[in-house]
Formats: structure tokens, C-alpha cells, sequence
């Protein structure tokens, strides 16, 4: 109820509210009409996957969550390159690398030349889009090793046992196609592993040196 000496508030019809003869209950929804910067939206996925690039090493070489690293980009494109060069504040916060150690490159050699002495770690973003992350010293290379050498056993263990049923005549004779295609799809992405941990251990191996 109103306040004495408050006249009550005359209830809300839509008589009340001025409308261009349609109410919001029968409107209709909301759409997007205007173009989509689809260039934009791509640099921005790019943007995306080189800080998910930079977390995910900072978590396999055990870094501290604290700490920030030093980082050369390397863009082979030149908008793109531009891109980041623009968005470096954003890519220093969400990665937690140190501003005045990061640089962007257009080529490898040219990145090569700007990164730390000391041997780097690469990682590849996307076609055009690596890292060079100097992480000597920052972590337990041999434990690394150590651990990547384990992997490599395990993997190569599968690769062997599937390319064993590969190259088992009886086994080709007796599977479906769709079977021995699965098998094979299997053994690509084993090798595929092996080929990532052998290259890390040569990655680790350097910056032992």
C-alpha cells in the first residue's frame, strides 16, 4: 500500500507505455545484422592458442605460476605480426611474461638473433606462429630428461605393438578394412607422439649444454 498522503501509482498497462503497435512480448528477437570481421576473428583464436601455447609449457616444465619468463614470437605473416605486436600488454598479462623481454620476429634466424643465450625451447602455435621460450635454469633439466625419456619408452612400446599388427599378415587377412584403417590412424598418432617427445628431449638435451 501507498503512504498516507501518497496517491497509489496507476497500474503499468500497456495503455500506459507508447508503443509502434507491437508489444515486447510479440516483438521480435534481436539479430545481429551487421558484417562479421571474420580477419579479426581469426587473429584473435591466433592470440588465444599463443597464450594456451605459452601456459601449457609453463606447466609441463613445472615454472611457477608467479614467475614470468622472457619470450621471442615468431609471426610469419605481417598483419598478423602487427596484431601482436599491438596486443603485446595483453599477451605479457594473460601469459605472465616479462614485457621487456619479449620481442616479435618474422623468421626463425631473425628470432634466433633476439632470443637469450643459453638455448630456447620451441613451441609451436599454428602454421606461422611459433615461441621461443629461454628457459635455461629455470627448471630441473634433468628431471625432464628423465621424464621425457620414460615417455618415449612407453610410446615406442605402443608404436611397436601396433605396427607388430600391421605387418601381421593373418591379422591384415582376417580385419575389416575399417578395423586395419583404425589401427592404422592409431599407429599415425603414435608416431606422431614419438616424433613430439624426441624432438622435446633434443629441445632439453640443449639447454643442458
Amino acid at each position: 500500500t501507498a503512504p498516507p498522503n501518497h496517491p497509489a501509482p496507476p497500474p503499468l498497462t500497456a495503455q500506459a507505455l507508447p508503443h509502434q503497435g507491437v508489444t515486447l512480448m510479440k516483438a521480435r528477437w534481436p539479430s545481429h545484422a551487421g558484417a562479421v570481421d571474420a580477419a579479426a576473428l581469426a587473429q584473435f583464436d591466433q592470440l588465444k592458442e599463443l597464450v594456451r601455447g605459452v601456459r601449457n609449457a609453463r606447466t609441463e616444465y613445472g615454472l611457477e605460476q608467479a614467475r614470468k619468463v622472457a619470450a621471442v614470437l615468431v609471426v610469419s605473416d605481417p598483419e598478423l605480426r602487427s596484431v601482436m605486436q599491438q596486443e603485446l600488454p595483453v599477451i605479457c598479462l594473460l601469459a605472465k611474461l616479462e614485457p621487456s623481454k619479449v620481442s616479435v620476429a618474422g623468421s626463425a634466424a631473425e628470432a634466433s638473433a633476439a632470443a637469450p643465450a643459453g638455448g630456447s625451447v620451441s613451441v609451436v602455435v599454428s602454421e606461422g606462429l611459433q615461441l621461443l621460450l629461454p628457459l635455461a635454469g629455470l627448471f630441473d633439466v634433468d628431471k625432464e630428461l628423465a621424464r621425457l625419456s620414460k615417455q618415449k619408452v612407453k610410446v615406442e612400446k605402443e608404436l611397436g605393438g601396433i605396427m607388430g599388427r600391421l605387418n601381421n599378415p593373418k591379422f591384415v587377412e582376417k580385419a575389416s578394412a575399417d578395423y586395419i584403417a583404425e589401427v592404422r590412424g592409431q599407429a599415425a598418432d603414435a608416431q606422431d607422439r614419438l616424433s613430439s617427445i624426441e624432438q622435446k628431449l633434443a629441445q632439453v638435451q640443449a639447454l643442458k649444454q
